[in-house]
């Protein structure tokens, strides 16, 4: 009996034993695996605010290249620097299209490829612009328009994913702020290269940019696309999720606020030099100025903007501010006088930058909050429709309008009446949020 029961203990202490040894290398294996995802985990949100960024940046320096060096390119092309308004015209037009297929893309082949895809498109709509051929520059903008139509959704996609929630709308604004900064280093490159090596030297520039983007995605690009193709919406994200933003009441008001709001910012940056010079008395070197003192604001308030609606909890109401400063600042416009304080002047411009120009985070981080699970991207493709609608219509609506009034001045009286239609469209999606009640993702 006794040898028994010392049989059966020492059997129950041999699985013990083992089973301390199973639990020894499971806890081993545990460890080893959490290093292995330490040395390969995702890398941390700013590393994904840096990707979008630089991303939105470089589609940006694509888009405002040939506008910045239309008489060097013109030059070489032997035709008026006048027709680069068709090619800004077509280059926006294929992006308003691209839109409706962006969303799908994210979907399909995730958000870290399809900014691959875009600033590829951008690239090769670069390289085509090297050819001195008009066909070749309207197939380069083509590309150019494919690209930017596709990158916010991309980089909404990324940044709802890997950001957190409480730092989003600062997370949304710093990457809108690669628009003016590649607006501002393409301004102060392109024309000089262009003039002392020729305008291809300035494509290359841009393309040695886009190389090492996608280089530097696609080493994070498996894990940042692990959720790519994880879910069937295609036949609710048909039209790019222009039909889903218009059904679902907020985000149909905050699209709608948002084109009014790009059509003004086109609006003060297509015009604000030609006004100084023909109604100012401005001499076009100092107009120049007062319109980088206008990207200026903008760029600066972007990323303030975005901290103040983490502050106060609300887009909505960041927005609602920028509207009631964007009347008061296009007011006052209303009434130019270039006999004032040369200091009083550059503030006025530069707060016309702060709301005109810095009010594209708030928004997109608000679409993003109001976009039902899972489908920021799509979202994100449905808003920019609107947003490019407003570039296309603002501009156009503006010159049509100063064709009857006459006067550049009066006809900013436009503005101010969009931003008061504006400020009631947020009251309005202020409303329908809150009888929708829905967490803050």
């Amino acid at each position: 009996m006794k040898c028994v029961l010392r049989r059966e203990a020492c059997t129950t202490t041999m699985h013990l034993h083992h089973h301390d040894a199973v639990l020894f290398q499971c806890s081993l294996l545990q460890k080893r695996k959490e290093r292995v995802n330490k040395a390969v985990d995702l890398p941390g949100p700013w590393i994904v605010v840096a990707v979008a960024t630089f991303a939105q940046m470089v589609v940006a320096m694509s888009n405002i290249l040939l506008p910045t060096i239309a008489p060097k390119l013109a030059e070489s092309l032997a035709v008026s620097p006048v027709l680069i308004g068709y090619q800004v015209s077509l280059t926006f037009g294929v992006a308003t299209l691209s839109t409706m297929f962006a969303g799908n893309a994210v979907l399909r082949f995730g958000a870290a490829r399809t900014t691959q895809l875009s600033v590829l498109c951008c690239g090769t709509g670069l390289l085509l612009f090297a050819f001195p051929h008009i066909a070749a520059i309207a197939l380069g903008s083509v590309f150019v328009g494919m690209g930017m139509g596709a990158i916010n959704s991309a980089a909404a996609h990324m940044l709802v994913t890997y950001t957190p929630p409480r730092r989003r709308n600062l997370m949304f604004s710093i990457k809108q702020t690669g628009v003016p900064v590649g607006g501002v280093i393409i301004s102060l490159t392109a024309p000089a290269i262009a003039v002392h090596y020729g305008f291809r030297w300035s494509l290359l520039m841009i393309v040695v940019v886009i190389a090492v983007l996608v280089i530097f995605t696609q080493r994070h690009r498996a894990r940042w696309d692990h959720d790519r193709g994880g879910a069937n919406h295609g036949d609710q994200v048909a039209f790019g999720g222009v039909p889903l933003v218009w059904r679902q009441a907020n985000l149909r008001w905050v699209s709608l606020v948002a084109m009014i709001f790009s059509g003004i910012q086109r609006c003060v940056l297509s015009f604000t030099v030609i006004f100084l010079v023909a109604e100012g008395r401005f001499s076009l070197v100092e107009a120049g100025v007062m319109l980088s003192v206008v990207q200026v604001g903008g760029s600066f308030s972007r990323i303030c903007w975005g901290w103040l609606a983490d502050r106060l909890g609300s887009s909505l109401q960041v927005m609602m501010i920028i509207c009631v400063i964007t009347m008061g600042s296009m007011l006052t416009l209303v009434f130019f006088d270039s006999e004032w304080n040369k200091l009083l002047i550059y503030l006025l411009f530069f707060v016309i930058g702060i709301a005109s120009v810095g009010w594209n985070g708030v928004f997109h981080a608000e679409a993003a909050r109001l976009s039902p699970p899972g489908m920021a991207s799509v979202v994100a493709a449905g808003t920019t429709f609107f947003v490019f609608a407003g570039v296309l219509i603002g501009p156009a609506a503006f010159a049509a309008a100063y064709g009857g009034i006459g006067s550049y001045s009066n006809t900013f009286l436009l503005v101010v009446i969009s931003a008061v239609v504006a400020f009631g469209f947020l009251v309005l999606a202020q409303r329908a949020t809150h009888g929708r009640v829905r967490p803050r993702s």
